[in-house]
């Protein structure tokens, strides 16, 4: 009986073992297969509710670390964006080949300086006074007020003008200016985007960081005026089929407004490129989730027809040889 019993135990615990160890293939089978699903739905851009309740508030299954945009930092089909060449105006940009008009205390500070280089040549009335210094005949400027007044007029420039807030829920992105206290309070523009399918675009607040002019994209695609926002994270121009801009992806510009990539925060070209003049590295910028898209609205962006020559040309690139503007003047 003895035996017979110890028997029965050994059994047992095969049995038991055997069910853990099918238990644990079977959860690690479902997982397997349920992030490849998912993968393959981000990937295709499939909209599938099941999984956006799957992947929660927080972030997707998939989401991860971006390890394949990541991979593509040191691709050789990147063009950088050089920041040091692009001054603000105001936060306003010139509109030509990515490159902004020089800030006001540049200009100042230069046509204060051609001043000054031309009365050393031998304008009438200069004089040099005992620091050294060139003086006009009525003692108005020196080298010295030159450079207060162009360092008065660079301090007056905030180093981070605006703060950007992405509400993935609505799909907009709000830029705030400073007010009279320095604090970011003043509506200054909307934009209307694309976040990651399925939360894939993660919620905290991030500054950004590098820049390009263009960037190859995971998928074989490009994105106009990408700007990283945190790891594999970026904004960027609705992709491109080649690094060219009458390659647009018509299809994915017309999801513009709800959710649709694997993780990026997709704009109009216009929009990605006000973000890459005018805000620089370092500003900050908060990914939340709220029902009220933001105090301006949601802008819409506009559909393409599928069968308009004009659909490979996002409508809002500022470049002239975009066919968008001519027909908008026609108008």
């Amino acid at each position: 009986m003895k035996k017979e019993h110890q028997e029965e135990n050994l059994q047992r615990k095969l049995l038991q073992s055997r069910a853990a160890i099918v238990g644990t293939v079977a959860v690690t089978v479902f997982l397997c297969f349920f992030t490849l699903f998912e993968f393959t739905a981000l990937y295709l851009e499939w909209e599938i509710p099941a999984l956006k309740v799957a992947a929660g508030a927080e972030k997707s299954w998939f989401a991860g670390d971006y390890k394949q945009e990541i991979a593509l930092d040191d691709s050789r089909e990147n063009v950088p964006f050089l920041e040091q060449e692009t001054g603000s105006s105001n936060g306003q940009s010139d509109g030509n080949n990515g490159q902004t008009g020089a800030g006001n205390g540049q200009a100042i500070g230069k046509q204060l300086e051609d001043e000054t280089n031309a009365n050393a040549k031998g304008q009438p009335g200069e004089q040099e006074n005992a620091a050294g210094n060139t003086e006009t005949a009525g003692g108005r400027e020196n080298i010295q007020d030159t450079e207060n007044v162009e360092n008065t007029e660079n301090s007056e420039q905030p180093e981070y003008p605006y703060y950007i807030r992405i509400n993935r829920k609505q799909n907009c992105v709000t830029v705030y200016a400073l007010d009279e206290e320095g604090v970011y309070t003043v509506p200054y523009k909307a934009m209307v985007c694309s976040t990651g399918l399925y939360n894939a675009t993660p919620l905290g607040t991030f500054q950004i960081s590098d820049k390009y002019l263009w960037r190859e994209l995971y998928g074989g695609v490009y994105g106009q005026y990408a700007t990283r926002i945190h790891g594999g994270v970026l904004f960027h121009s609705v992709p491109y089929y080649k690094k060219a801009k009458n390659t647009l992806c018509t299809e994915k510009y017309n999801k513009l407004g709800q959710q649709a990539s694997m993780g990026c925060v997709r704009l109009t070209t216009k929009d990605a490129k006000w973000i890459a003049d005018n805000c620089p590295t370092g500003t900050t910028v908060e990914i939340y989730d709220d029902d009220n898209p933001g105090p301006l609205g949601k802008p819409q962006a506009e559909k393409l027809d599928s069968g308009d020559p004009k659909k490979g040309w996002d409508p809002t690139d500022p470049d002239e040889e975009n066919p968008w503007l001519e027909w908008y003047e026609e108008m």
